[in-house]
């Protein structure tokens, strides 16, 4: 039973290791996201954004 769960536990980390050397290749920075002038917030399509309708 200890040898089963050692093995899982080494498994584990190494999965570990493989996912955080993945990670900051797959992250791409959001080129074009846009965001409202007024309050800030991340625009969905070519909707307007909600804080103007409370405006006006």
């Amino acid at each position: 039973m200890v040898k089963v769960v050692t093995f899982f536990l080494i498994a584990i980390l190494v999965l570990g290791m493989f996912g955080k050397l993945r990670m900051p290749k797959l992250r791409k920075p959001r080129a074009g996201a846009k965001k409202c002038p007024d309050c800030g917030a991340y625009l969905i399509g070519k909707a307007p954004c909600p804080c103007t309708k409370t405006r006006g």
